[in-house]
């Protein structure tokens, strides 16, 4: 089966990472660059705009899944720019609000979407991890991130997801710091256990953007399959 991809925020980071490893992409169904959205032109896509606005009906039409890490704006634009298509939509973007959730859940009634604020399979592993801790839930705990110095949400989207995830896992209130913004960082969350007599340190650092790429296209090619819903990395890794 072949799936023309359409990445929304091109000409960004994650959007570069994408382009760069998509050719090489191996998977159940072929993923084929057809809609570029960013600032410039793509040599890989088959068609390259700057807005998606100024995309014809009939083209955004040709695309079945969209890979998108901008910004909840850039989000909320997709969506509703491509609402009456219905099409799939894979997001990495951060900063989300409770609202914005509630707007992704409403509309994957009509569609298929997919959000994770950290594609990285490992951290994915990391969060399996994380729920032993249940067993010492009288321990005190803290989850500690760096990334670099041009990220905009401060806690991370992972460092929240890690929060949320910690404080079922331990059943009370953790404390969430703000991250450390330094040099080109892409990323490490570390989570610590302490009580008075041993401390237990957990750690996650991506070491490039490539790690994140993989895993939007990865949820790309498993979602096209999927029945209309909201769907998380659980899905992937939990519901095979």
């Amino acid at each position: 089966m072949n799936i023309n991809v359409g990445l929304f925020g091109g000409s960004g980071k994650m959007g570069k990472a994408i382009e760069q490893i998509l050719p090489d992409m191996k998977g159940k169904n072929k993923l084929t660059p057809f809609l570029y959205i960013g600032k410039g032109t793509s040599n890989l896509f088959s068609i390259s705009a700057e807005k998606i606005t100024n995309v014809e009906p009939d083209i955004l039409k040709e695309v079945d899944v969209w890979i998108d890490f901008t910004s909840p704006e850039g989000l909320a634009e997709l969506l509703k720019a491509t609402e009456k298509l219905k099409t799939s939509v894979v997001s990495g973007s951060t900063g989300l609000s409770k609202k914005d959730f509630s707007k992704l859940k409403k509309m994957s009634k009509n569609r298929k979407i997919f959000w994770a604020s950290n594609m990285s399979p490992g951290l994915w592993a990391f969060r399996q991890a994380m729920k032993s801790l249940s067993h010492i839930s009288h321990f005190d705990f803290a989850i500690e991130e760096i990334h670099h110095t041009e990220k905009k949400d401060n806690p991370s989207g992972t460092a929240k997801t890690l929060h949320g995830d910690l404080e079922k896992i331990v059943n009370k209130k953790v404390q969430l710091q703000q991250g450390i913004r330094i040099g080109g960082v892409f990323g490490v969350h570390k989570l610590s256990a302490a009580s008075w007599s041993e401390v237990i340190t957990m750690q996650h650092q991506a070491l490039n953007r490539t790690v994140f790429a993989e895993g939007a296209l990865l949820a790309g090619n498993w979602l096209v399959s999927q029945k209309n819903s909201l769907y998380s990395m659980d899905d992937i890794f939990l519901k095979k």
